[in-house]
């Protein structure tokens, strides 16, 4: 008996230690990164360096930033930037929602966007440490390698708002387990500062159903509420918002694409059908439950699922909305360390998914960088294209396949149950 349990201290020390290093494995790739960003910047110039990766550059930095800064100034010229923006470099509108107005009372104009760029850097890197829990070093290595893709680090560059709704979802992942109450009030809060985090209510399936319904129903109640009281803005958030068909991904992508190259509506009608029929192909087969296998609790970390849910809920929403840069992808961050551990489950379909899945989110993330060898191919460009759209599309079809099967087991119950531990998550 002493000896099984100094086996089983040991082990656990083992896991233990490997979890550390993993948790000081990513930070110490996160440092040296940035180190070496910077050293990149000073050395070899900073438009230079983002050309390493492919990302096309605006001067002045943080473009997307100014948007808001530079609204500030425009207000205070007595223009509405929503409507209106002089100041900013690029005459472009504030395509945020109102709510990012109560900022002007600081103060602020252009030249304080290096600092709330560097702020919100500061945030979205806080919030990787804040909802990642217990790793390995794999999975610190594949991490590593999604943060320091062209799709998240486009972020950073344009110092898109994206990097502080990063920051408040992940603070509602670590406050889930203690406070629904408080999570839900941080994702309503991000969805009144961008719309789309309104998708991480999905970890709301972690909690009892009345009690999920109540704050769901809050939480969507006061979105319908904001939503309709600020209607302009919210016309004037979308007519304003830039929507590309390259370095992007959504349903709008891949039929705008192809009409803009082919020059012809009716080529990108038909094509926009034959999305529309894939999309529901795959919502189809994804949503069969018929058959559906869950994974055993060895196979998933809590926290890390509640991860998973959230992030491959706002891709799957994002990417049904139309049109999203790839700076987006970030929130797929998300998803990774639960798609990690589910690559070495013993169940075969959920290994395979897991693993197609995790292959196809780093093809996403990517891809921008090899554009930068298209020419080396006839039709590069274009054969890169449709490896883009192959990925984004995949991405989609394996998360829809992975989301149902990490739900409550509850939910797909099919006749009445007398388990305790069921009946108390209804």
């Amino acid at each position: 008996m002493r000896s099984t349990r100094l086996a089983l201290d040991s082990s656990a020390s083992r896991v233990e230690s490997n979890t550390m290093n993993g948790k000081s494995l990513l930070a110490v790739i996160i440092i040296l990164g940035g180190v070496l960003l910077v050293l990149l910047f000073l050395g070899y110039g900073y438009d230079n360096t983002w050309q390493l990766w492919n990302i096309p550059t605006l001067s002045p930095n943080f473009a997307d930033l100014r948007t808001i800064t530079g609204g500030a100034e425009s207000m205070r010229m007595g223009f509405d930037p929503m409507v209106e923006n002089p100041a900013d470099p690029w005459g472009r509108t504030m395509d945020y929602p109102r709510i990012w107005v109560t900022l002007f009372a600081l103060g602020i104009d252009q030249g304080d966007t290096l600092v709330i760029g560097l702020i919100m850097i500061a945030a979205f890197l806080a919030g990787l440490f804040l909802f990642v829990k217990d790793i390995d070093r794999t999975t610190a290595l594949v991490m590593g390698l999604a943060i320091f893709s062209p799709a998240v680090l486009l972020g950073i560059e344009r110092g898109n708002n994206d990097l502080l709704i990063f920051f408040l979802l992940a603070a509602a992942l670590v406050s889930f387990r203690r406070s629904a109450v408080l999570a839900t009030g941080l994702i309503t809060l991000g969805a009144a500062l961008m719309y789309f985090p309104i998708f991480g209510l999905v970890i709301l399936l972690g909690v009892p159903r009345r009690r999920r319904l109540l704050l769901a129903g809050i939480s969507l109640g006061l979105m319908l509420v904001y939503v309709a009281a600020t209607f302009r803005d919210f016309r004037l958030v979308e007519a304003g918002a830039l929507k590309g068909s390259t370095i992007s991904y959504g349903f709008n992508v891949l039929h705008t694409s192809v009409r803009d190259y082919f020059l012809s509506t009716a080529t990108g009608t038909w094509l926009e059908g034959v999305s529309l029929v894939a999309l529901v192909v795959i919502f189809v087969l994804a949503l069969r439950t018929r058959g559906w296998r869950f994974p055993s609790q060895n196979d998933i970390n809590q926290e890390h699922l509640d991860a998973f849910r959230m992030g491959a809920a706002i891709y799957i929403g994002t990417f049904l909305l139309g049109n999203n840069w790839d700076y987006r992808l970030m929130f797929l961050l998300f998803t990774i360390p639960q798609l990690v551990q589910w690559t070495r489950a013993p169940a075969n379909h959920l290994r395979q998914g897991a693993r197609i899945t995790l292959l196809v989110i780093m093809a996403s993330l990517w891809l921008q960088f090899f554009f930068r060898f298209s020419h080396l191919l006839p039709f590069g460009g274009n054969i890169l294209f449709v490896v883009d759209e192959l990925a984004n599309w995949t991405a989609l079809a394996g998360l829809l396949y992975l989301l149902p099967r990490s739900a409550p087991r509850w939910m797909l119950r099919q006749a009445p149950t007398t388990d305790p531990d069921q009946l108390a998550e209804i």
